[in-house]
């Protein structure tokens, strides 16, 4: 419960309208956020509008919605964002992307059975939870670096002082034994 003090006193500040919640929420998680969509985006430039964006729609939506956890909420708003700013410029150039490719290489984990269904995001977020669960605690994180924060499988290795190849087989058995698991969940 990192900075629940912190995060009661912006959510205050957000109920009563003040203009200071904005600047609170830059303080506590600005880095952090821009982190997020640098490793979307790989431009300094887009991320920085994406992180005002998720200000600009945090100020809108956080007095109605009361999010329980600030920082996945703004998490949340930023990769959304993100993605959208990288889908739009995708759009533009016609060109390919390491980041949309990340996305891509999770897709296959889906089920053939399953590609026609709508999608229920809370059974999968649950599914998801539970797989992760699963994992080791250096597996998650190479997960996580990976499909939720984009991250190159040569950062990867990097943060573990191991090699790509070393990376890319965990992500791939990490691939399979998601799509068992989504297989297994009906």
């Amino acid at each position: 419960m990192e900075n629940k003090a912190e995060d009661i006193r912006i959510m205050e500040l957000f109920q009563n309208g003040s203009e200071d919640a904005i600047s609170e929420v830059h303080r506590v998680y600005g880095a952090y956020l821009k982190t997020i969509a640098e490793g979307v985006l790989r431009n300094p430039q887009d991320a920085e509008e994406c992180v005002n964006d998720t200000y600009l729609r945090a100020w809108g939506s956080i007095p109605k919605t009361e999010p329980g956890n600030l920082k996945a909420y703004l998490s949340k708003l930023i990769r959304n964002i993100s993605i959208s700013r990288l889908r739009s410029n995708l759009a533009k150039k016609r060109g390919g992307d390491m980041t949309f490719t990340s996305y891509e290489e999770l897709s296959e984990c889906i089920p053939a059975s399953r590609r026609d269904e709508t999608p229920d995001r809370d059974r999968l977020r649950a599914q998801l939870e539970t797989f992760l669960r699963g994992l080791s605690k250096e597996k998650r994180m190479v997960f996580l670096k990976r499909y939720w924060f984009s991250c190159p499988v040569s950062e990867i290795a990097e943060l573990l002082g191991k090699d790509e190849r070393y990376v890319s087989n965990q992500l791939y058995e990490m691939k399979k034994k998601l799509k068992k698991h989504l297989e297994g969940r009906r």
